[in-house]
């Protein structure tokens, strides 16, 4: 009975070494991350877990799915970065002194993670989407995909531009006009609702935007050519003043 008993212990602390062995091959799910926000709102887990069973397909399905939300966590962390800049590769191989929150370097193989790119002016950086750790030496990729780059969601407004313009990447965002604090307003200035401007959108005014606007879906809010967040209903007071001012002069101009 003894004997069966350390025989069973035995295989216990066998197997509990060969799995604690296991977990430290890994550089980037067994050592703590540095920056969880890459990965923010987004099924890591569930992504983890396809990739562990090769099911590759499933992993790309997620992504594109969440594309728009990875686009969002990247530029909070580089938001001085242009999204043409950002780039996302899949693959599997091994990587050298990857870093960890715990202070420490570490080295192994990696099989089916997300690896982000940022090579802008402004931001240098590869990283994996699971733990926000950035490498110190080049990846050795033993296969790879280009998933793409981050999704456009900032718009300049160019001269001649309207609410038709921009309303199907609005739509592609699952963003409506109001939340971006964006007025939809007739010719006299007069408030539009949605069921009224979304059966003729071309019809209607932008809330007053102007040339060199920048609409940013990312985070939801339109600036000025200086970055500066428009305060619309300013900007609705400064242009009604000032379409009364030119009636004004053309009144004076008609008695002279």
């Amino acid at each position: 009975m003894k004997r069966s008993i350390s025989f069973f212990v035995l295989i216990i602390c066998i197997l509990t070494f060969f799995s604690s062995c296991k977990s430290k091959n890994d550089p980037v799910w067994d050592h703590p991350p540095v920056n969880t926000t890459f990965a923010e709102n987004f099924p890591l887990d569930s992504f983890h877990t396809l990739g562990l069973a090769g099911d590759t397909v499933g992993q790309k399905a997620l992504f594109n799915a969440y594309r728009h939300q990875l686009t969002k966590n990247v530029l909070k962390n580089f938001p001085c970065a242009q999204e043409k800049n950002i780039h996302f590769v899949f693959g599997s191989g091994k990587v050298k002194n990857v870093l960890s929150s715990d202070g420490k370097t570490y080295s192994g193989k990696f099989k089916n993670e997300l690896i982000i790119i940022i090579n802008d002016k402004c931001a240098r950086d590869t990283l994996f989407l699971a733990c926000g750790n950035g490498m110190l030496s080049p990846i050795s990729l033993n296969s790879m995909s280009d998933w793409g780059t981050a999704s456009q969601c900032q718009f300049v407004v160019k001269p001649g531009d309207g609410l038709a313009t921009f309303l199907p990447r609005l739509k592609d965002w699952g963003i409506e006009a109001k939340e971006l604090g964006l007025p939809i307003v007739d010719s006299k200035g007069k408030i539009v609702k949605k069921n009224v401007y979304m059966n003729e959108p071309g019809k209607w005014w932008s809330g007053h935007l102007f040339p060199g606007d920048v609409i940013d879906l990312c985070n939801k809010e339109i600036r000025n050519k200086s970055g500066q967040k428009v305060d619309f209903k300013r900007r609705q007071a400064e242009t009604r003043k000032l379409i009364h001012k030119k009636k004004a002069l053309k009144k004076k101009h008609r008695k002279r």
